[in-house]
């Protein structure tokens, strides 16, 4: 009977194995986990606000810490036996004097050792009687001249005091200072202010460690200001809020962004701020002790009872799955052999016996089609690139012949002779074996057939060559130049009754290898120009088409771009762009020509 079941077990699919387990042990879970969950909310508002408002007490105090911190370094700055010694001495000597600006130096100084000891001081300032300034620290941007004459007065006004301006929206820094009076025999007089501008936002973050939830979101306020404020909620300004509060602080839950959250509030009475903390409610849900308790004990319950069984049912349907990927495995290292070797699933009738079956029958096939169809691909491939490269115009050597022959007959030799080594270098180029060729050979081919060319038109037409520099060291596919600056000759020159002018550029910047050719020739038409970007028109005459020289760039460089620009009437631009490939050891020889 017990191999009976065992045997049905094992062909039973998978989905049936998946859904038996998982309405035992999901069934038990979710049951015990109700029960825990109902004793645990019985307690839960009442700890939650305790633990919540103890915390974002305890936060606050340490905030205000942090901020008696700077107003200690004011009274530091301000009191100091040194601090007060050099500007009696400032106040006694002639204003902006060499000796003036010694002991402001001095000043300095002393300032800058103590803003560096209190990380959130960004920067000290100390203005003397003229209300000339200097500024030690960290440049937090312009102060609005407002804010500045108010602290200035409020400085006037508290006769030594600590004055505090807290952070705005538009300056999110807090301006605190007070005026350095004379203690040397109780005179008070004015020696100068001293102003610290305070990285609130720094203090709130450091100090944001010590409360427990890390995932909450904290926003601080002071007489409807943003003092500090985390972009995770989208929180309306404090006229908003204090309808909604009531008191000095309390809690409560809110829905924002259709999220739940649980709200906690306290007013700080010594900085008159109003600190709101948003802590995500599922959070705070997990973290309640009973309910942590319940769920622990009932989860250790489940893991003991179905440990055995889970075990021996995750083998029994994890094992056909990992064969499988093993063998895949093997297969994607092209291993079909051994991938072959590894499928013993074949007493297996369920979903992974099947798909073993398959899965070995796919590899043969697929290892057949490699053997015999991909060495033809290759073969196919190499033939079609050989015919693109292979294309060269038939009736421009016609021409270049017939011409010879008639400078032959008149009595020039000399251009002959000339015409001749242009062509063969030509052919050189075009019958090369080599599928590519450096920018500068390119460019030499292209000088070639401009030579010939020049000889034939005469004064129609008119060439420009502009090139950059180390051209021999980058490569393009061979013979791409020249039929573009055919094509432009056979739509620019024949097609024109006066004198046409041809640009051919080959330039590199620091990721591309540009090649661009120009013409003034009569353009092309809308319509016959989206042909060509398409490759749906044939080219008139009998040379490389647009469309084959593209192919063959491509086929070459599938990162590169070929661009065709034209106005009727106005000439037309062919820009070819291909991805830099450096080759080393260049033989130069063949494109140093003059």
């Amino acid at each position: 009977m017990r191999e009976k079941w065992k045997r049905r077990f094992r062909n039973t699919k998978l989905a049936g194995k998946m859904l038996v387990v998982y309405v035992l042990i999901m069934g038990m879970t979710c049951g015990i986990s109700f029960l825990a969950l109902q004793a645990g909310f019985s307690v839960y508002d009442k700890q939650l606000y305790e633990k919540s408002l103890q915390e974002l007490e305890f936060f606050a105090g340490k905030v205000n810490d942090q901020l008696t911190e700077i107003e200690n370094l004011s009274y530091s700055l301000a009191l100091d036996s040194e601090v007060q010694e050099i500007l009696a001495q400032m106040a006694d000597t002639k204003y902006l004097s060499n000796e003036y600006y010694y002991e402001l130096s001095k000043i300095r100084k002393i300032f800058f050792d103590e803003i560096n000891i209190q990380k959130a001081t960004k920067n000290a300032m100390y203005l003397d009687r003229k209300n000339i300034r200097i500024t030690i620290g960290t440049d937090c941007g312009k102060i609005e001249e407002a804010m500045y004459k108010n602290l200035l007065q409020q400085c006037e006004a508290a006769r030594g005091a600590y004055v505090v301006i807290p952070p705005t929206k538009d300056f999110p820094y807090q301006l605190s200072g007070r005026d350095i009076l004379e203690t040397k025999y109780a005179s008070l007089r004015y020696l100068g202010t001293v102003i610290l501008t305070c990285d609130i936002g720094s203090i709130i973050k450091q100090e944001k460690k010590s409360l427990k939830y890390a995932n909450s979101t904290l926003f601080v306020f002071h007489n409807g200001n943003v003092i500090y404020g985390e972009e995770e909620l989208q929180l309306d300004d404090e006229s908003q809020f204090k309808p909604k509060l009531e008191g000095n602080q309390g809690y409560k839950v809110e829905k924002r962004g259709g999220k739940l959250y649980f709200m906690s509030y306290l007013k700080d009475e010594k900085s008159d701020w109003m600190y709101i903390n948003y802590i995500p409610y599922d959070e705070i849900f997990g973290r309640v002790k009973m309910v942590r308790s319940l769920m622990l004990g009932a989860m250790s319950a489940i893991f003991v009872l179905a440990l055995f069984l889970l075990n021996r049912v995750a083998k029994a349907i994890t094992s056909p799955l990992n064969q499988l990927t093993e063998t895949m495995y093997l297969v994607q290292k092209g291993d079909f052999k051994s991938a072959r070797e590894m499928l013993v699933l074949e007493e297996w009738t369920d979903e992974a016996g099947l798909l073993a079956r398959d899965f070995k029958v796919m590899l043969e096939e697929i290892e057949n089609l490699i053997h015999e169809n991909y060495e033809k691909q290759l073969l196919l491939q190499d033939t079609k690139y050989r015919m693109l490269q292979a294309q060269i115009n038939p009736h421009f050597l016609y021409n270049t012949l017939n011409a010879l022959n008639w400078m032959v007959k008149a009595g020039k030799n000399k251009e002959a002779g000339k015409m001749i080594i242009e062509l063969g270098s030509l052919m050189r180029a075009s019958f090369s074996k080599e599928p590519d060729a450096t920018v500068a050979e390119e460019i030499a081919t292209v000088k070639s057939y401009i030579t010939i060319q020049q000889f034939r038109y005469k004064d129609r037409v008119e060439f420009f060559v502009e090139t950059g520099e180390n051209l021999e060291s980058y490569r393009v596919p061979r013979m791409i130049l020249q039929p573009l600056v055919e094509n432009a000759i056979y739509y620019g020159v024949e097609e024109s009754l006066t004198c046409c002018r041809i640009w051919i550029e080959a330039k590199v910047d620091e990721n591309n290898i540009l090649l661009r050719v120009k013409d003034e020739g009569i353009g092309i038409s809308e319509e016959d120009l989206e042909a060509v970007r398409n490759g749906t028109i044939q080219p008139k005459g009998n040379g490389i088409g647009l469309k084959n020289i593209r192919e063959r760039i491509l086929m070459a460089h599938a990162d590169s771009e070929f661009m065709i620009e034209s106005t009727l009437g106005e000439g037309t631009q062919i820009t070819i762009k291909i991805p830099i490939e450096k080759r080393e050891n260049v033989d130069v020889s063949v494109v140093n020509r003059g």
